[in-house]
């Protein structure tokens, strides 16, 4: 991905944060009962200014409680942030009230659309799938501020995840904002408690010695599990993480290898990343569109092939040779207008290139 595209995208992230900031405002007495009729007056009214400063405020409240639970239990690590905690929490939902060019909120109105219909939802599903949507969204951006923070851990962490896809024992999950490691064992550990850190820390210790292949350390922590079996079934990512960290540090591993690409476990290019993600857009687009009636299945055909070009050309050339969307969509589809471009095929069309960019650009964060 190249710099020019990372620094628009950051200063958007900022104008995002900044835009946060000034709504946040004086504290006041949060109640749930007033997100369901914000959400429906902001997605399928026209909201003021002040509607939307206030689900805003509702979003951060629900930030704040979750990073203060996080804090409490020792699952989160703050110590490379240099940002305070409010901020962190609004950093971390900024790109929720990120809008488009028509002021549109692009990621509650997916969630809100494709995701859940907002029309047939009652209100207590309302509140609990938008609680759902800030924890999720806070959980992207402290992995974000350990990118941008933290490169060491950054690593360590894309390491794992890719390590444990490649594993049978393990998933990831996510939990109220938490990424959790998944112990796929035939046992119900439910209610067993979390192994501490200091456990995992004595097996590494132990049974670890010159080794920087992450591997190792997913295979000693399943030999840890296998053999404790009144530990639970869950650890936090970030923690198995920070061990590895502490693990390499003790250890005095260079940092060159432990920054370096294990090429067992990064077999994926951009270009293969790209392909996986369309394909599920694809499928989920096709679904909603031609299955429904709402596109005609040629049309569809050409959305997708000028899609696919399109977002070729932002993430993969990024030399400022992308043309306009219009001009995408003729090249697949040579006899349409201008007029009829605008009248027939615009708004769709646009607004599943935007969709499309959007879940390209969160899949190649994962290669930065």
């Amino acid at each position: 991905m190249s710099a020019g595209f990372l620094f628009v995208f950051h200063i958007a992230s900022r104008t995002i944060t900044l835009y946060l900031q000034r709504a946040f405002g004086k504290f006041m007495e949060f109640h749930s009962s007033h997100i369901p009729p914000l959400l429906r007056k902001i997605l399928l009214e026209n909201a003021s200014l002040s509607e939307t400063n206030l689900l805003v405020r509702h979003a951060h409240h629900f930030a704040l409680i979750r990073l203060k639970q996080l804090l409490a239990s020792g699952k989160l690590h703050l110590q490379s942030f240099p940002i305070t905690f409010e901020s962190t929490a609004i950093d971390c939902i900024a790109e929720l009230f990120e809008r488009d060019s028509d002021g549109v909120f692009i990621e509650l109105e997916h969630f809100f659309s494709v995701e859940h219909d907002l029309s047939v939802l009652t209100d207590d599903d309302i509140i609990a799938h938008f609680r759902s949507l800030v924890f999720t969204k806070l959980h992207d951006g402290i992995f974000r501020l350990y990118r941008e923070n933290d490169p060491v851990l950054s690593k360590i962490i894309r390491n794992v995840k890719s390590g444990i896809e490649l594993h049978p024992m393990f998933t990831i999950q996510h939990i109220l904002g938490i990424s959790v490691l998944k112990y796929n064992s035939n046992d119900d550990r439910t209610n067993f408690p979390e192994l501490s850190v200091e456990a995992v820390e004595v097996q590494f210790a132990e049974n670890i010695h010159n080794g920087n292949h992450i591997r190792e350390f997913i295979a000693s922590f399943e030999q840890l599990l296998s053999k404790s079996p009144d530990a639970g079934d869950t650890f936090s990512l970030i923690d198995f993480c920070v061990c590895i960290k502490r693990h390499f540090m003790r250890h005095q591993v260079p940092l060159n290898i432990v920054l370096s690409s294990d090429n067992l476990l990064f077999n994926n290019d951009a270009n293969s990343l790209i392909d996986s993600t369309l394909q599920e857009i694809r499928k989920n687009l096709y679904n909603r569109y031609v299955c429904r009636h709402r596109i005609e299945e040629k049309h569809f055909a050409a959305y997708m092939n000028a899609i696919s070009h399109m977002v070729r050309d932002t993430f993969l050339q990024s030399d400022g040779s992308e043309k306009k969307y219009g001009e995408y969509l003729q090249q697949y589809l040579p006899d349409i207008s201008y007029d009829e471009y605008r009248e027939h095929h615009r708004k769709q069309f646009e607004y599943m290139a935007k969709l499309s960019k959007k879940a390209v650009r969160e899949r190649l964060k994962e290669l930065l």
